[in-house]
């Protein structure tokens, strides 16, 4: 199977960068009629994309709104309910499903954890869709939602809540948020705190499903090898039936970033600090957001470099530029016992980017090289990373859905390639400069309280390498 994974990502790539070599049309105009875009009488989209290449059908149902919807006190409240739906409906129960979902290879399951939207998914074998299909429209359309089954899902969601707060990384990301994003709708914890999941009721989750399950709030993505005819048959006999409940999706506000220092005590640290920053960055829909990502996926290799290869700063270190309808950029030293120094190798890793070099990855001569001779092989690393993530059809399904999402055109991860290929060392150095060199940026330190006396502040005052 690794094998078979690396030739379809070697292949991807191929057709990818035929554009650079001469190729006429581009990957979009390749790859655009593998997919096509209908409506149900209710209007609920769907996204069909034909892949014959493989027997496993993946449908996700998607429900816009995320965490927009919810009230702080009800962080967690859409979780519940959709680890509920899968619980049974009232044709289906709980037993039945286990049984059959493990016989059968397959899997009903849900996804809450992101700020914009959820999931509700099937995966199943060709083979078993006209068997399995009835049985998920029922689980998601009449849920049967048991008391015992509610308690049940209510435990492990706040097991897992729990847990969040003992992992020290998990707890450095959500105190950080919740103080960035304090008064905004991305403070609110999609996978709900011990405290709001203990709170909610049974009842809550049922007056939440019946409020919130309208068809202008859903879209369906569908990849596979569908017979598209009768797919929409079956959609349109089943989730065709829903009604619209004049849903409206609240829309996100703009939130106001801060240059600031937080140190949060954790008292199992034992000298291991996590430091993060975060900071804003242009909208997913904007050119420079994916000039973003592009540049810290190069950022990447230096801080790796400087921070834990040639300073041993650290267990690893990153740098990420997260799409939402708000999104952010982070920079995360993760494990280190010099978290001051830390800072200084980041902004020393940024300094060499935001000036134009890299790492020289040709391995000879100088250790560092100019950006304009390297950005091609980046892009290359770019590209093959990105279609080397969608190798399922599942995964393939969460791309168009976020596409959808944030570009109402399922469409536009087609044009990735095009979009990487047409960046210049010019776009990485000004994005680079504005966001990271001259950004503002919200840091956070946890660690016990003897290492967050020795922090020094001014190194996260300020960036350091001028």
């Amino acid at each position: 199977m690794k094998a078979l994974r690396k030739i379809i990502i070697l292949v991807a790539v191929f057709t990818l960068l035929m554009p650079v070599f001469g190729q006429a049309q581009s990957f979009y105009e390749l790859n655009k009629g593998s997919i096509t875009v209908k409506t149900l009488s209710n209007g609920i989209p769907v996204i069909i994309k034909k892949n014959p290449a493989n027997k496993v059908y993946n449908l996700k149902i998607v429900l816009k709104g995320g965490v927009a919807l919810l009230k702080p006190e009800q962080a967690g409240l859409e979780a519940l309910t959709l680890a509920l739906m899968t619980r049974g409906s009232e044709k289906y129960n709980y037993e039945f499903l286990k049984r059959t979902m493990y016989e059968k290879s397959s899997s009903i399951s849900y996804s809450a954890v992101g700020y914009d939207y959820s999931t509700f998914d099937l995966n199943t074998l060709d083979k078993y869709w006209k068997e399995l299909f009835p049985v998920f429209a029922d689980v998601f359309m009449n849920p049967s939602m048991l008391p015992d089954m509610f308690k049940q899902v209510q435990n492990d969601l706040k097991v897992a809540a729990q847990k969040s707060t003992t992992d020290q990384y998990e707890f450095t990301v959500t105190e950080l948020h919740k103080a960035m994003f304090a008064g905004h709708p991305y403070a609110i914890e999609a996978k709900g705190t011990v405290q709001t999941i203990t709170a909610l009721t049974l009842d809550d989750v049922k007056s939440f499903y019946n409020a919130t399950i309208g068809a202008e709030r859903l879209f369906i993505v569908a990849v596979g090898n569908f017979d598209e005819a009768a797919l929409l048959k079956d959609l349109e006999a089943t989730f065709g039936k829903i009604q619209k409940k004049n849903i409206t999706i609240p829309e996100v506000p703009k939130w106001t970033p801060k240059a600031d220092l937080m140190l949060v005590p954790f008292k199992n640290a034992r000298g291991v600090a996590h430091v993060r920053g975060d900071y804003p960055i242009a909208p997913v829909t904007d050119k420079d957001f994916l000039v973003q990502q592009f540049a810290n996926s190069i950022l990447n290799e230096l801080l790796f470099s400087i921070v834990r290869t040639d300073n041993g700063g650290c267990y690893s270190v990153w740098a990420n530029a997260h799409g939402f309808k708000n999104s952010y950029g982070s920079l995360v030293v993760f494990k280190t016992n010099k978290p001051s120094s830390a800072k200084l190798w980041v902004d020393q890793a940024i300094k060499l980017l935001a000036s134009g070099k890299t790492l020289n990855i040709k391995g000879k001569g100088d250790k560092y090289a100019p950006l304009t001779e390297t950005i091609g092989a980046y892009k290359a690393k770019y590209i093959n990373t990105f279609f080397g993530n969608q190798v399922t059809n599942a995964e393939q399904g969460s791309q168009l859905a976020s596409s959808f999402i944030y570009f109402n055109d399922p469409y536009e991860y087609l044009r990735l390639a095009d979009k990487i290929n047409a960046i210049t060392p010019e776009d990485v150095i000004r994005v680079v400069n504005k966001t990271l060199v001259n950004g503002t940026i919200t840091w956070i330190v946890v660690s016990d309280q003897a290492s967050l006396n020795s922090v020094n502040k001014d190194n996260f005052s300020k960036f350091t390498a001028q």
